[in-house]
């Protein structure tokens, strides 16, 4: 009796089974014959679409038949990058600062790795921070092959322009917060750097006009102009077969 009663529930199972897959599989069916008409008119569109030039083949015209392909950056969107600027200072930020006020702002933000004093940091094995910073004040000599005994060089002493001081502070610093400072500070950290190196006063203001006006002492070792460096045959003596051209 009890065996009987089994087959009729495994028979039944088996049956249920069956009818399920077949189910299944008449929707699967279904679903792609449905799917095949979207997908031809897909691809007919995509082929009606302007394809780019073949792999290999330079683009004449990058703007060519296509748009909305990407937009113009904003100062929100560059952040602390829009401060950047070249030699010249044009396209430095709005603000001010003095090395006075910088004092402040590097001892919090920057003496940790630069030293209380700007004289660096140099890490070793077992010691209590493993930070480490270059010297960053007491320049007094310009980078040279032979340097003699006592001449210190420094970022300051080495830059052609204090717009790499002040590009570096806004761009790369301080160390794991990197564009956070806000261009009174950088103009601030910027003269507390000069003045560490006897480069302006404590209290000369550095902004926008006057901070390109600091005369770096290795700054006639560096074309004088941003366009120089865009235009090989503009850097001094350029050898072209040669021929030496400019001046």
């Amino acid at each position: 009796m009890r065996s009987s009663a089994y087959k009729q529930i495994v028979v039944v199972a088996c049956l249920a089974l069956t009818a399920l897959v077949s189910v299944r599989a008449r929707a699967r069916q279904s679903t792609a014959s449905a799917a095949k008409p979207a997908a031809q008119a897909s691809q007919a569109k995509t082929d009606a679409q302007p394809q780019g030039p073949p792999a290999g083949e330079p683009v004449a015209n990058l703007n060519g038949p296509y748009t909305g392909m990407g937009t113009v950056p904003t100062a929100q969107d560059l952040g602390n990058l829009a401060f950047a600027s070249g030699f010249k200072g044009k396209d430095l930020p709005e603000g001010s600062g003095t090395a006075k006020l910088g004092a402040d702002i590097f001892a919090g933000r920057c003496s940790m790795c630069h030293g209380a004093n700007a004289e660096g940091v140099h890490w070793a094995p077992m010691a209590f921070s493993p930070l480490h910073g270059p010297r960053l004040g007491g320049g007094n000599a310009v980078p040279s092959f032979n340097r003699k005994p006592g001449e210190v060089v420094t970022l300051a002493y080495s830059a052609p322009s204090p717009m790499v001081l002040f590009d570096t502070i806004a761009v790369e610093m301080p160390m794991f917060r990197a564009g956070t400072l806000k261009p009174d500070q950088i103009y601030s950290l910027t003269a507390f750097v000069l003045f560490k190196n006897g480069l302006v006063k404590e209290d000369d203001v550095m902004n926008r006009e006057t901070l390109p006006q600091v005369k770096m002492p290795n700054a006639d070792t560096f074309p004088k102009s941003d366009e120089v460096y865009m235009d090989m045959s503009k850097r001094g003596c350029y050898q072209t077969y040669g021929v030496c051209q400019g001046d």
